[in-house]
Order: structure tokens, then C-alpha cells, then sequence
């Protein structure tokens, strides 16, 4: 679990190092919380179940990080 979360921030990171333009930075932040919240959210549930129950968790668990991740307001 804490490898996904360490690479999650790593990519966020990367994601927005570089960008000058402020619409570029919005967009890669957007793209940052996204992938960050698919990432958490498919390890929290895949911490869920067993078996094919596991892997259903997972995908809804990243299904619903992605979506909270488009709250951000770099989203909006």
C-alpha cells in the first residue's frame, strides 16, 4: 500500500513540475488528483473481499477515487 501511495505522489509530482502556464498547471493537477484518487481508491478496495469480490472492490474503489479526484477545484 504505501508503494501505490509514493508512486501516486511521485506522479503528481512530476505531472506538475515544468508547467508554466497557469492552465497547463490546473489541467496536470486535475490529471494528478485524478489518477491519485483511482490509485487510493483501488487500494482501499482491494483491501475488500476475496476472490472475484476482490477485483469487482478494486475496480469500483478506483471508479470512485477518480471520481472524487475530479472535485479538486484545478477541476472546476
Amino acid at each position: 500500500m504505501k508503494t501505490g501511495l509514493i508512486l501516486a505522489a511521485l506522479a503528481m509530482a512530476f505531472a506538475t513540475s515544468g508547467c508554466s502556464d497557469p492552465q497547463q498547471q490546473r489541467q496536470a493537477q486535475c490529471a494528478g488528483g485524478v489518477l491519485g484518487g483511482a490509485a487510493i481508491g483501488g487500494l482501499l478496495g482491494n483491501q475488500i473481499g476475496g476472490g472475484t469480490g476482490k477485483q469487482v472492490a478494486t475496480a469500483v474503489g478506483a471508479g470512485a477515487g477518480a471520481a472524487a479526484g475530479t472535485q479538486l477545484p484545478a477541476c472546476k
